[in-house]
């Protein structure tokens, strides 16, 4: 049994005001995505980046100990991509990141490994929502109604799984997922929740480049 994983890196950073793709956006000295495979080979025995065409030789360069592929224009084409690279066995366990969420912690992501390897289809992060939330706004503009954030938890990356769950999933799910475990649920895979992290936040807009660079100077600080 392998421990495997995909990084996904094709996202193009435009939200950011970045004029390369976003995972090569430098933090701390290093692109997010070499962040984000530094990371997860503490877990994985195997990682493929699916990144834009446009930009192989930059990512190759980026993370000389994984394997580039070309990423798709979609998150669930690109996530496809990077499972037929790595190749899997149904036995296998795989990872399956975003490298925008290059800083969530070694231990979340050893935590959803072993909730796989004690029973469960699929295994994802979750953080507690911490602001009021309403439904969306009328068509006249009035607010909408209160929905209680009790009930709610906020998804993070890694999702992991069995490979034999995913891999069917992808096979047989619908497009347009959103994220893996959705399609792994659809076809009645049992996927668990575990404890994520605030680390594990998603570096979208320019004001989190600064959350980024402040998690790196702190865990500098503390090594």
């Amino acid at each position: 049994m392998t421990t495997a994983a995909v990084v996904t890196a094709a996202g193009s950073g435009t939200r950011l005001g970045a004029d390369l793709p976003k995972a090569l956006v430098p933090v701390g000295g290093l692109p997010l995505v070499a962040w984000a495979v530094r990371a997860i080979t503490q877990v994985a025995d195997a990682v493929v980046v699916t990144a834009p065409a446009s930009h192989l030789d930059e990512f190759r360069a980026a993370v000389p100990g994984a394997t580039v592929v070309a990423g798709a224009d979609s998150r669930q084409g690109s996530v496809h991509a990077g499972l037929v690279a790595l190749a899997l066995t149904d036995d296998d366990v795989v990872l399956i990141h975003d490298a925008a969420r290059a800083f969530q912690p070694t231990d979340v992501m050893r935590a959803t490994v072993d909730a796989v390897l004690t029973g469960a289809d699929g295994a994802v992060p979750v953080v507690d929502v911490v602001d009021t939330l309403v439904a969306a706004p009328a068509a006249d503009g009035a607010l909408g109604d209160p929905v209680d954030r009790a009930a709610f938890r906020a998804v993070q990356t890694p999702q992991t799984f069995r490979a034999a769950a995913i891999l069917d999933a992808h096979r047989r799910g619908e497009a347009g997922a959103t994220d893996d475990a959705t399609l792994a649920r659809a076809l009645g895979y049992r996927v668990v929740a575990v404890d994520g992290h605030e680390d594990g936040l998603k570096v979208t807009r320019p004001r989190d480049l600064a959350v980024a660079s402040a998690i790196v100077a702190s865990r500098k600080e503390n090594a």
